[in-house]
């Protein structure tokens, strides 16, 4: 990698920073183009290191760097900015980008194929429009609750609530609520019915997809867990082993050692993919909680053990470490999970 030019870009909707640096450091060009201009530059260059941070549209630049034979390393922000210079201009953070890419501690992005993409937008906009219902709930049972209305929670009796105190019939609200009222319904309604639809849609695409289905057999893993997993991990090549997929993930736990003494703490709740963490470590708690008395696997006696010595809560994060180092070795290998059965431990 060292012995290769860099074309670095600092990304934007409408102008694109581009440059080209040497191994030994020479600029040969840094200049701000147009998105079309930077592809024919892109397309027209040897095979050299794109390099460019970890932003809006990374994955699309990178798989079009990919198709011309380019290696591509996406970087995060934060890894980029103690090589800016002191100005913040976009030809210094070209320059940044191309120097930080050479540092042999430099942490990558992966470029997500089209699949992961497609399953990475199905879940963030379910879980927009998810949290978008919940907002349109609060402000609803807020809104009632001033004129002294108070609903149970849960989505049907907001809505069964929703259509007593709106009906002609009952005279709690004022007209003007209710008409109030009635907008707001039909927003909830309406978000609600794309939620569903966004959700089925999901469901229909992690059936679809080979790799997922491998991840489902996993002890704890739905549909959310294994379109997680699959877009974070990918075919499993850009990890040399499943510790360094769990650290990506944040499933490990942090060190803090100094003169030979290792001091080990808690998971880094503030790094890693954390809604893919909690996803996994609901799917832990839900089969942990449910484990038979009498184990019928080597894993379910093993977690009964832990659970016994450690505690539910370790136990669940400890399975999730587990799960998400045997999805790396899945991905990468394309075999299927089998679950060892108790009989055969040695």
């Amino acid at each position: 990698m060292y012995h290769h030019n860099v074309i670095s870009l600092d990304l934007a909707k409408r102008v694109i920073q581009i440059s080209k640096v040497s191994p030994t450091g020479e600029i040969f060009f840094n200049k701000a183009v147009s998105p079309k201009k930077a592809k024919e530059i892109i397309a027209n260059s040897k095979p050299c290191i794109v390099a460019m941070e970890g932003c809006g549209s990374f994955h699309h630049w990178g798989r079009f760097s990919q198709a011309y034979g380019h290696i591509v390393r996406g970087m995060p922000p934060k890894k980029v900015k103690p090589f800016i210079g002191k100005q913040k201009t976009d030809a210094n953070d070209t320059i940044g980008i191309a120097v930080a890419v050479r540092q042999p501690n430099m942490t990558f992005c992966q470029v997500m194929t089209i699949e992961q993409q497609n399953l990475q937008s199905l879940q963030t906009s379910r879980r927009f429009l998810d949290k978008s219902l919940t907002q349109i709930g609060n402000h609803i049972y807020a809104l009632l609750y001033e004129y002294g209305v108070k609903l149970n929670t849960g989505k049907k009796s907001l809505r069964l609530g929703m259509e007593e105190y709106i009906s002609p019939d009952n005279e709690t609200l004022p007209n003007i609520v209710k008409v109030l009222l009635g907008v707001l319904q039909i927003q909830w309604l309406e978000t609600e019915k794309q939620y569903k639809t966004i959700d089925k849609l999901l469901q229909r695409q992690v059936t679809q997809s080979e790799p997922c289905r491998r991840l489902m057999k996993l002890e704890g893993v739905a549909e959310i867990g294994a379109a997680g997993l699959f877009c974070s991990l990918g075919n499993g090549q850009g990890f040399k082993n499943g510790r360094q997929a769990s650290v990506y993930i944040g499933a490990t736990p942090k060190q803090h050692s100094s003169g030979g003494k290792t001091i080990m703490v808690g998971i880094d709740k503030k790094g890693g993919d954390k809604k893919l963490r909690s996803v996994l470590y609901l799917g832990a708690l839900s089969y942990i909680t449910s484990l038979p008395d009498k184990p019928k696997s080597q894993k379910q006696q093993w977690l009964i053990d832990l659970v016994k010595r450690a505690g539910v809560k370790r136990a669940c994060i400890a399975l999730v470490n587990k799960t998400i180092r045997t999805a790396w070795a899945l991905l990468r290998s394309g075999q299927s999970y089998q679950s060892i059965p108790l009989s055969m431990e040695s």
